[in-house]
C-alpha cells in the first residue's frame, strides 16, 4: 500500500512540473518575434527589396524600377499579381516602385507581410498579401 502511494505522489509531481514547464516554454516562444517580421538591426539593407528577400514566402523578379513582389500562395482573381503596401499603416501603393520611391530605408523600424487569412482584414485588396512597412517615427 506504501508503494502505491508513494508512486501517486510521485507521478502527480512530476505531472505538476511538467505541466508548469510547458507553460514557460510557451510563453516564451509567443514573445519571440514572428518569422514574417524583417528588421534591419545591423543597418546595412539598401532598399526595401533587402527587407523582403528576408522572408520565406516572397517572391522578387526584375531589377531597378521594373521590380515586381509577389507572395506565395492564393493570389485574387479580379486585381494583379502584387501585395498591398502599407506604410505605418496607410494605404501606400500595389506596385514596388511607388512605394520603394516613397520611403527612406533608413526610415524603416520593421517590414511584415501578412498572406492568407491574416491578410483577410483588408478585403479584396489584400487577396494578393499585405507588406506592412512601419517606420521609427511611428513609435
Amino acid at each position: 500500500m506504501k508503494a502505491y502511494s508513494f508512486l501517486f505522489i510521485f507521478l502527480a509531481a512530476f505531472f505538476t512540473l511538467s505541466c508548469a514547464t510547458s507553460e514557460s516554454t510557451t510563453n516564451e516562444l509567443r514573445t519571440s518575434q514572428p518569422i514574417d517580421v524583417v528588421n534591419d538591426e545591423k543597418d546595412y539593407y539598401r532598399d526595401l527589396s533587402d527587407y523582403l528577400r528576408r522572408v520565406p514566402g516572397v517572391n522578387i523578379t526584375g531589377t531597378g524600377n521594373n521590380m515586381r513582389v509577389t507572395i506565395r500562395g492564393i493570389s485574387s482573381i479580379n486585381s494583379g499579381i502584387e501585395p498591398l503596401f502599407l506604410i505605418d499603416g496607410l494605404i501606400a501603393g500595389t506596385t514596388y516602385t511607388e512605394v520603394n520611391n516613397r520611403i527612406n530605408v533608413r526610415d524603416i523600424e520593421y517590414v511584415r507581410v501578412l498572406k492568407g487569412s491574416d491578410a483577410a482584414i483588408y478585403g479584396v485588396r489584400g487577396g494578393n498579401g499585405v507588406v506592412m512597412i512601419v517606420t521609427k517615427t511611428s513609435n
